[in-house]
């Protein structure tokens, strides 16, 4: 058995984008060229890389503020909904009045903020970040405990108004 550079060769391509192994180098300022342009593409790739990073994954695009006050509004149209069949179920007597006020002032306001502020926490910060982003706490407070209330009112003024 002969061991000889034959039994150690290298296969002629290693994947897709990965230069070929050649026998022998052709034209050093072409290696060179080609091996500049591949490590420009990796630092190209690098920095787009960390600049993804740097964003979150909710609404990258957006800034913080827009981020929370769009989270937060739509946490509490989930409440505005889930207080609509509140009403529905006061309607045919599932839910006693004492009940949907206190899930209408306190109840769905307080889950709406909660929700929003974990989705926040969760989704809302970029994965490379130094201490935590700002979630708007005062702002989400306002919208979901303001926005459910005035959502309730608008519909008894709006059932009263067509009767």
């Amino acid at each position: 058995m002969t061991v000889g550079p034959a039994d150690r060769a290298l296969p002629v391509a290693l994947g897709p984008g990965v230069p070929v192994q050649r026998a022998a180098a052709l034209d050093p300022a072409g290696e060179l060229e080609v091996a500049r342009r591949l490590a420009d593409d990796a630092d190209r790739h690098a920095q787009q890389a960390e600049r993804y990073a740097h964003q979150p994954v909710l609404l990258p695009g957006w800034t913080p503020l827009a981020r929370a006050l769009a989270v937060y509004t739509g946490c509490a149209a989930i409440g505005v909904l889930m207080m609509l069949g509140l009403v529905l179920g006061n309607g045919i007597g599932l839910v006693d009045g004492f009940t949907l006020g206190a899930w209408m002032c306190a109840g769905l306001p307080a889950l709406s903020f909660f929700g929003g502020y974990l989705i926040l926490g969760r989704w809302g910060k970029p994965v490379l970040v130094a201490g935590t982003p700002p979630r708007y706490v005062h702002v989400g407070f306002l919208v979901c405990f303001l926005l459910v209330p005035i959502a309730y009112c608008a519909y008894l003024v709006l059932i009263r108004t067509f009767r």
